[in-house]
């Protein structure tokens, strides 16, 4: 029988998540156009690519993480499709606007904020991992691309530089949250058994 490792899952994450920070929660660290992408995603795998996506933004933006390849790729078909517009366009083409940055409105938020928004991210994956858990939904999935993302994102943050005694804080807070999560996860993932893959036929 394996009830008592089942009952010891949702302590873990809850472990993880009762060690954060007071502050971390007194402010919110994502917009309300940010907050409905996370509420369209009803479904935790969906949900849990979201925040990911919102805190590589915050990565992204402040120099810490590089574009994949495929965002690049993404980018110089979107650049070329400009061109090819704006040479149709000929002497119209000066009254073209030039391309929105889609991060701009990050600039609304201080380099430490951004840093809090990243563990605001991975707060909430572990949170809605142990709500799924507690209601026998399958969670080994997003509980490997937890593990996955906390791997390969908390080297990019503990190379910060920060400018000042906030963004030092930040810092130090991220790097802990993502320590806990991986820690977390690998215990966690010790106990929810692997899904089972369909074979193709």
């Amino acid at each position: 029988m394996r009830h008592p490792a089942k009952a010891s899952f949702p302590l873990i994450l809850m472990l993880c998540l009762s060690l954060s920070l007071p502050a971390q929660r007194k402010k919110e660290y994502f917009t309300e156009d940010e907050l409905d992408l996370i509420r369209d995603a009803q479904e935790l795998p969906l949900r849990a690519t979201a925040y990911f996506k919102l805190a590589d933004r915050r990565l992204l933006f402040l120099g810490l993480k590089g574009k994949s390849d495929k965002e690049l790729e993404q980018e110089r078909k979107e650049k070329e499709k400009r061109e090819k517009e704006s040479a149709k366009a000929g002497n119209k083409a000066g009254a073209q606007k030039p391309p929105e940055d889609p991060m701009a409105y990050l600039d609304d938020f201080t380099r430490a904020e951004l840093l809090r928004g990243y563990i605001q991210a991975i707060d909430e994956v572990m949170s809605n991992i142990d709500d799924a858990y507690g209601r026998k939904l399958e969670v080994r999935d997003p509980l490997e691309n937890l593990e996955k993302y906390t791997s390969e994102t908390l080297p990019m943050v503990a190379k910060s530089q920060p400018k000042n005694e906030n963004e030092r804080l930040a810092m130090d807070d991220a790097v802990a949250k993502a320590k806990e999560a991986l820690s977390g996860v690998k215990e966690a993932l010790s106990i929810v058994p692997k899904t089972e893959k369909k074979t193709k036929r």
